[in-house]
């Protein structure tokens, strides 16, 4: 499984696994949810804890995706494939390059 299937799968059974918290109609006197404002009254604290564990689902999220999709961990590069990129692109003359090239050989 690759990594963008992988970090797919984790996100759905992520918010899978919240449907039933969500459904749950709590169990009160009067029949009504027992959650938060209706009824069951957690007060502001139940609101800070939320943001608090969206808040870390949501940067544990990025920090997983930015791990799978970077490139410069380990990377190393051949400085004569540098030398080449830099005077495709025009950054260095013919003359430069050839100086260049010939520190880097010999």
């Amino acid at each position: 499984m690759n990594d963008y299937m992988w970090l797919k799968t984790s996100v759905v059974a992520l918010l899978a696994g919240t449907v039933p918290a969500l459904a749950d109609p709590g169990s009160n006197a009067n029949g009504t949810f027992g959650h938060m404002m209706w009824g069951g009254g957690h007060g502001w604290w139940a609101g800070f804890g939320m943001i608090l564990f969206w808040g870390l689902i949501i940067a544990v999220a990025v920090f997983v995706f930015r791990t799978l999709t970077s490139n410069r961990v380990g990377e190393t590069r051949d400085p004569m494939d540098i030398l080449k990129e830099r005077y495709a692109r025009g950054e260095i003359d013919e003359d430069e390059f050839r100086r260049r090239k010939q520190e880097l050989q010999g």
